[in-house]
């Protein structure tokens, strides 16, 4: 029989493919990486808003694998072959320092996700993986017709066919569909026998009713505490930053609840879920009402506007003032003329509890198009994570985004990509020898 024409064949170009690609061929395999746009690593120089957030540095396995949910017992395996300090001593000793910022976050010290895309270029160059651009795979080539005696044997794109002994898929889930994840990876895998959880977006901005909202649009803040709540229910509580968007609310906070708020939405389909934003998160509401008192104790003849300006962006404080009229703690006129030796003690409490208690209403997700990832995908279950193959097809390896795993915001998601695609490089290249 003709032999196959490479050892191991890695479908899509991200970060999760071409770790996957350098580290099968540094083992020895011949590699072929199929890429659908015109250069790997699309996606990949958008992540961080450019500036990549390539990993987290929690060192503990147990508490990193934890921030994944429920398939985050999956993960140890693989991240205890690539954890963090494993990914960063990979690129470090490859030329690229690194910087951790709050949370954990590490970032390449440029600042730039070109300087980890041209690591792994060089990798991928130094061992010799083969690059194939513009290639649009339409199916995975598979013998056998039960599960039992399933084996891979290459890829079809068109009428060619391009045979190997084992196939990585790569083809992410569909974040970003602009770059090429499109659910196309989805299909083969449903083909071969994969059950798929319906993909959808999970790191994506909020969509809110108040169309007021677009008169805070650029506003950001650092550290505040959100809230969910339906019924009067508090349901989750996190500390994180967002930014105001003309449409809703954006930033890791926001995102890292995101799935979480549509979750709340569809369960509680006749009661509207709000989320609440406390601006001053180190403050109770007692501190934070004496404090306003000072502040309008040390200029009494100031406009209260301008005080409450001195604590937050004015733009913010006159949609407070105006909460506070809606609420008929007062009226646009007396706001007006209000100085800071007049202001009324009910309206003071009805500002500090605006100002931990500031509340929109969800009206849903931003499409796949503005996701940062998606979530769904295949079942943790049905794929062996100690090498990534597939438990249906021999040969056959999922990788990164394929996955059915939450992934949070703050270098996670990119974390799961390095670890997957490495343990599954090694272990397609081990086969690779063995078939």
């Amino acid at each position: 029989m003709k032999a196959p024409d490479y050892d191991v064949i890695v479908i899509g170009g991200g970060p999760a493919g071409m770790m996957a690609a350098a580290s099968a061929a540094e083992r020895g395999a011949s590699v072929l990486l199929l890429e659908k746009n015109p250069e790997p690593g699309r996606k990949l120089l958008l992540s961080g808003g450019g500036r990549c957030n390539f990993t987290n540095v929690e060192p503990d396995v147990h508490r990193l694998t934890a921030r994944y949910g429920a398939a985050g017992k999956s993960l140890i395996s693989p991240f205890s072959k690539m954890g963090p300090r494993e990914v960063l001593e990979f690129f470090a000793s490859r030329g690229m320092p690194h910087k951790v910022e709050d949370n954990g976050r590490a970032f390449p010290a440029t600042n730039k996700a070109e300087s980890v895309l041209k690591v792994l270029l060089a990798e991928m160059r130094t061992h010799g993986v083969k690059i194939r651009t513009g290639a649009t795979v339409d199916a995975l080539l598979v013998n056998g017709s039960i599960p039992a005696n399933r084996e891979v044997h290459g890829v079809r794109l068109g009428s060619t066919r391009i045979t190997a002994r084992t196939v990585i898929t790569a083809a992410g889930g569909l974040a970003y569909p602009e770059t090429g994840s499109t659910g196309d990876g989805f299909r083969w895998m449903q083909r071969c026998g994969h059950s798929i959880v319906h993909p959808e977006p999970s790191l994506v901005p909020v969509i809110v009713h108040e169309p007021w909202i677009a008169e805070l649009q650029g506003l950001a803040f650092p550290e505040i505490r959100i809230a969910v709540l339906a019924g009067g229910r508090v349901l989750e509580r996190v500390t994180g930053k967002i930014l105001f968007t003309h449409f809703g609310l954006s930033g890791p906070g926001i995102l890292n609840l995101a799935s979480r708020i549509a979750d709340a939405a569809a369960s509680n389909p006749d009661k509207p879920v709000r989320i609440s934003l406390d601006f001053f998160p180190e403050d109770d509401g007692g501190s934070l009402d004496r404090h306003l008192q000072q502040l309008f104790a040390a200029a009494p003849k100031r406009k209260l506007k301008n005080l409450l300006d001195e604590l937050l962006p004015p733009r913010l404080t006159a949609r407070i003032l105006a909460a506070a009229v809606d609420t008929g703690t007062t009226s646009i006129t007396d706001i007006a003329s209000i100085t800071g030796s007049s202001v009324p003690r009910q309206l003071r409490k009805r500002l500090v509890q605006l100002m931990q208690d500031f509340r929109v209403t969800y009206k849903g997700l931003q499409s796949e198009d503005w996701a940062i990832v998606s979530r769904g995908g295949i079942p943790c279950n049905e794929i062996d994570f100690r090498t990534m193959q597939s438990k249906l097809v021999s040969g056959l390896y999922a990788v990164g985004d394929m996955l059915d795993i939450n992934r949070p915001s703050g270098g996670y998601s990119l974390q799961i990509c390095w670890a997957t695609g490495f343990v599954a490089g090694c272990a397609a290249a081990a086969q690779a020898r063995s078939r």
